[in-house]
């Protein structure tokens, strides 16, 4: 988790300070509902998802057929916010396997980062004509990681080239093992996918706990860059700190989730209403 952490650290260390704090602070305030509050929410969360999804979906469409694009933005939300809310249930539990499956594999992921020895005779890419060993991030020095990330993406790259060159560069020094993140994946995916016969709660509140977490943490991280402190630079004596901290923060939210911030309980009808019902 530390390597994959540190590479991003990097990546956003040459964003301005007010860009760090405008995706910082709601980063913050979103991973704060979905960590405490997913399944009391979720109707909502669900709505937004399918707004923004459609808003996508609609905008795609209206540049395919030549329409107006507001119009079919708008269209598009409204149609799968509504779609959304009204298959609920169905889409909560496709999204918590989702998300089991994807931490799995990201989990992984960030364990194979975090042993890449840094002074291994790394794997290469080929870039413009000559070759770039892929490093491991903890090797290096602030000034080290950053004329990297230049010599990888090339000097005066926007953010979206830095960001695919890290990918780019992440995914060289994992490739040949990736068929073991897939395994990860659908591993976790299936475990969910039992887990959600067994105690369909409980899955869906960790799935909310998980992403919740993971967004706090991102939105920390980030926002603590714009006030110009690196937290994860700071932890290099200590990596193992965010393991037990995303651990701990999990299981928190999903104990919260469980026992006091769960979904609300359905009003039941007095008993006078209840009989005119019946007759």
């Amino acid at each position: 988790m530390y390597e994959l952490l540190l590479r991003t650290e990097t990546l956003f260390l040459g964003l301005n300070s007010l860009v760090l704090l405008a995706i910082g602070i709601p980063a913050l305030a979103v991973g704060l509902v979905f960590w405490l509050g997913g399944t009391r929410y979720s109707t909502i969360i669900i709505g937004l998802l399918g707004a923004v999804v459609g808003s996508v979906a609609g905008l795609l469409v209206g540049q395919w057929l030549d329409l107006h694009l507001w119009v079919c933005m708008l269209a598009g939300a409204a149609v799968l916010a509504t779609l959304s809310v009204l298959m609920r249930n169905a889409l909560i539990l496709v999204l918590a396997v989702l998300v089991i499956a994807a931490v799995s594999g990201a989990g992984y992921l960030a364990v194979f980062l975090d042993r890449m020895a840094p002074q291994q005779e790394p794997t290469t890419e080929t870039r413009a004509g000559y070759r770039i060993p892929v490093q491991s991030f903890s090797g290096m020095d602030d000034t080290d990681r950053l004329n990297y990330v230049e010599k990888i993406s090339g000097k005066e790259a926007s953010f979206g080239d830095r960001l695919r060159a890290t990918l780019d560069n992440t995914w060289q020094a994992v490739r040949p093992h990736a068929w073991k993140i897939g395994v990860s994946v659908v591993g976790g995916g299936l475990v969910a996918v039992l887990f959600v016969w067994l105690v369909k709660k409980a899955l869906i509140a960790l799935a909310y706990s998980l992403v919740g977490t993971a967004t706090l943490l991102l939105g920390a991280q980030v926002a603590l860059l714009g006030i110009g402190y690196q937290a994860i630079s700071a932890l290099e004596p200590r990596p193992a700190v965010l393991l037990i901290t995303f651990a701990v923060m999990v299981l928190i939210g999903w104990t919260c989730q469980l026992l006091f911030f769960g979904a609300k309980p359905k009003k039941e009808k007095p008993a006078k209403e209840h009989a005119e019902e019946q007759e």
